[in-house]
């Protein structure tokens, strides 16, 4: 038998890789795709704490590899915190008083982007 494709067969052979290939690959797309990533990510993080663990995954599947996931979802995780520090306006200047709730806060805006970033390891 030939590997060739006979000539019913009304599907041209692909050669083009897949867009999400094109993201992890080509510099524009991914550039793009990473910014728009973590920018919903951590517009959901602003509407509920899962949008952290979004934020992560949606940083880490546009990732070349595992690791640079891993980096984009720490990265993620950083831009939510200072999203959230900006939002805080002059209370800001409280926020280091209050160590029991701010060892939540940056815990969790870390740890669950890094959580998230575990999609890149299964989307391959």
């Amino acid at each position: 038998m030939s590997d060739s494709p006979s000539p019913t067969d009304s599907s041209p052979p692909s050669d083009s890789p897949s867009p999400l290939d094109r993201v992890r690959t080509e510099p524009r797309p991914h550039a793009v795709a990473l910014v728009a990533a973590v920018g919903v990510g951590v517009a959901l993080a602003f509407v509920h704490w899962v949008g952290l663990i979004a934020a992560g995954a949606l940083a880490s599947v546009v990732a070349p590899t595992v690791r640079r996931g891993v980096g984009y979802a720490l990265a993620a995780g950083v831009v939510a915190l200072a999203a959230f520090a900006v939002a805080l306006g002059p209370a800001a200047a409280a926020v280091p008083g209050m160590r029991p709730v701010v060892y939540v806060a940056v815990g969790a805006g870390l740890a669950l982007p890094l959580f998230g970033s575990l999609a890149r390891a299964v989307v391959t």
